[in-house]
């Protein structure tokens, strides 16, 4: 049986790791108070990700 969280949320691809963006800048976290102090960019699917300190995963994928 699939994992449900698989399929929830905007997550970059595996296999486009490399492909990522790493950006310095405070980012906060959705779940608490802490930040980010860096945030990966997903230029081939317009994801933003991040981590905070406590190890809450934040994700935001553009529209255009």
């Amino acid at each position: 049986m699939p994992n449900i969280n698989e399929f929830l949320g905007a997550k970059p691809a595996k296999d486009s790791i490399k492909n990522l963006e790493k950006i310095m800048g405070s980012k906060p976290c959705s779940k608490c108070e802490l930040d980010s102090e860096e945030y990966y960019w997903d230029p081939i699917n317009f994801i933003m990700t991040w981590t905070c300190k406590t190890g809450h995963l934040n994700t935001v994928k553009v529209n255009l």
